[in-house]
């Protein structure tokens, strides 16, 4: 009995220490916003915690995200296609800025792809009144896309890998971007682990927004019936300019 007891105790010990672990930020009920410092905010629709309990992810200031696998919960009230939406977010900033931001990602293999939009990450402008991506990467079709949404992707060779390649590992992602009309785009994924691995890499020059844009990264998508919940982890975010 003593062995069982004692075995007992030490489970209860870890599920408190996961439990203190999570912070939680967002319930998943509405679409809700914060900051976590001057440099990152955040917006979601589904559930956010501060902290990861999951130990193959190797992100030390770490942040859990999850959307449900219901097409009508979650559900970010952007008017439009029905979407979900956990996505952090650098400041607007003007054209000609130069910027350099560096994050880490883990996506685990258990998620579902389509042919709907996934955004991982997005290049986002407000130039004009109307938010909307300049370049994103995306999860579509068993496959990790960069789209670009304002060149001919046959002309920039826009690079694509395995969903395979991307999932059950975290990622580091480094984003070197000069915003406006003549501006510049830079973005490596490294594996976080083996530097020298390198995933995808996606440089361009040329219209990369106007008046406000941003770099944003997260877990962004239209719903559709037959989707998988997401879970994923994103942190370590820095500033590098």
């Amino acid at each position: 009995m003593g062995l069982v007891a004692s075995a007992a105790a030490r489970m209860t010990r870890v599920r408190d220490m996961q439990s203190r672990a999570l912070v939680e930020l967002a319930d998943g009920k509405s679409l809700q916003s914060g900051k976590i410092n001057s440099q990152l905010s955040w917006q979601a629709s589904g559930k956010l915690w501060k902290g990861c309990t999951d130990s193959a992810i190797a992100i030390t200031d770490c942040y859990s995200v999850s959307l449900s696998s219901d097409p009508e919960a979650n559900l970010d009230p952007s008017p439009g296609e029905l979407r979900q939406r956990i996505e952090f977010l650098t400041p607007g900033a003007a054209d000609g800025t130069k910027h350099s931001f560096e994050w880490k990602y883990y996506l685990p293999s258990s998620v579902g792809t389509s042919n709907h939009f996934f955004h991982l990450m997005q290049l986002l402008t407000r130039g004009g009144g109307r938010a909307g991506p300049v370049i994103s990467l995306d999860a579509s079709n068993g496959k990790i896309v960069i789209r670009d949404y304002k060149r001919d992707c046959a002309s920039t060779k826009c690079p694509s890998i395995p969903l395979s390649s991307f999932t059950d590992r975290t990622t580091l992602h480094s984003v070197t971007v000069t915003y406006g009309p003549n501006g510049h785009f830079d973005y490596v994924i490294k594996d976080a682990k083996d530097q020298g691995k390198q995933l995808l890499r996606y440089t361009v020059t040329g219209q990369m927004g106007s008046e406000s844009s941003s770099i944003k990264f997260g877990t962004y998508r239209a719903t559709f019936e037959g989707m998988t919940p997401v879970r994923a982890a994103m942190g370590d975010f820095k500033v590098q300019s």
